[in-house]
């Protein structure tokens, strides 16, 4: 377990979000950001986001920014492909 500046503690990612697979990296994360959608014992549904530690905000938004985008085009290629 670690603490952070904040004192969050943190935990493994595999104790985090247990039962959760995701594709292998070919090179070592420096950091994470992990969406997640969630579900709670009531049924309700939410989001929830985690990072690893403090991320590069500029380095993360650039990454965001380039997944709306790639996930624009796809939508509007499948819209289009109907």
């Amino acid at each position: 377990m670690e603490t952070d500046e904040n004192a969050e503690v943190r935990i493994p990612i595999g104790e985090a979000l247990p039962g959760i697979s995701i594709h292998e990296l070919e090179d070592p994360a420096e950091w994470v950001f992990v969406l997640a959608r969630t579900v709670a014992d009531d049924g309700d549904k939410g989001w929830a986001y985690r990072t690893s530690g403090a991320p590069n905000r500029e380095e993360l938004l650039g990454a965001l920014v380039v997944q709306v985008e790639v996930l624009k085009r796809e939508i509007c290629s499948e819209w289009e492909s109907e």
